[in-house]
């Protein structure tokens, strides 16, 4: 049995011919298209902000999927630096282990997240999947030809208002240093049509930020998020957040 956390053309070939583990059966190579979409934030957030946005960004890919299933687990606050700097705890991977690698999609694509698009089809076998890992990568010149991002994996702008009448006009960009691993998606995959849609909860990344830690930017009245900043943070850690990310298979896709 051949493992690993990458596929390459020759993994793919050789998995197409290797007997899944546990599965009883051969896997066939197959491809799916994978798309990506967003859910808006509805109501106020962790620290009383309500959000309204005017745009959302991200830089994807690559995507890559396994067999490992995830256990959540949830963390105590009081345990949790992060709940510190950026908010309530939330669930993630306990005791993660990816297993073998079932597929991928390799190229990185600028995704406006109000719209959605799609991010390319995904070169994989057939057999049970648990997990996928998401890359919020750096963009470059000509996967940001708009340069959307302003050289950032992600960039939103916005209103946040507060129950008191407080108003601020924002602007943030983040990055991550490494991959969302451990995104649940259980599928028993056959040859059978559809698609993968990745559906990031913009309620999630933007949920623990107090929008007053924000600074003024410039003339304009709008502001941006200081590195080291609460604002900041918190909006790394709802990146980081694994449950932010909702996989799910949607039948009847053209292969």
């Amino acid at each position: 049995m051949i493992r690993g956390h990458v596929l390459t053309g020759a993994l793919a070939l050789a998995a197409a011919s290797t007997a899944l583990s546990g599965c009883g059966s051969e896997a066939e190579r197959r491809t799916f298209p994978v798309e990506v979409a967003a859910t808006l934030p509805t109501g106020a957030n962790e620290k009383g902000w309500t959000v309204t946005l005017d745009s959302a960004h991200v830089s994807v890919g690559p995507v890559r999927f396994f067999e490992g299933r995830v256990l959540l687990t949830r963390r105590a606050p009081r345990f949790d630096w992060y709940s510190l700097i950026g908010g309530t705890a939330h669930a993630h991977p306990g005791h993660y282990l990816p297993g073998d690698a079932m597929g991928e999609v390799l190229t990185t694509t600028t995704v406006d997240l109000l719209a959605g698009a799609p991010l390319g089809d995904a070169s994989a076998v057939t057999g049970e999947y648990g997990s996928l890992e998401l890359t919020l990568a750096t963009p470059t010149a000509t996967t940001d030809e708009r340069g959307l991002l302003s050289g950032h994996a992600v960039r939103v702008t916005g209103t946040a208002r507060n129950g008191d009448g407080g108003s601020v006009r924002f602007e943030a960009v983040a990055d991550l240093p490494a991959p969302v691993a451990g995104v649940r998606f259980e599928k028993s995959m056959g040859m059978e049509a559809g698609r993968v849609r990745i559906a990031v909860d913009l309620g999630k990344w933007l949920g623990r930020i107090d929008f007053a830690t924000a600074t003024d930017l410039d003339a304009d009245g709008i502001f941006t998020f200081p590195v080291g900043s609460q604002a900041r943070n918190a909006l790394v850690r709802g990146m980081e957040d694994t449950t932010t990310y909702v996989v799910t298979w949607e039948e009847g896709a053209a292969q």
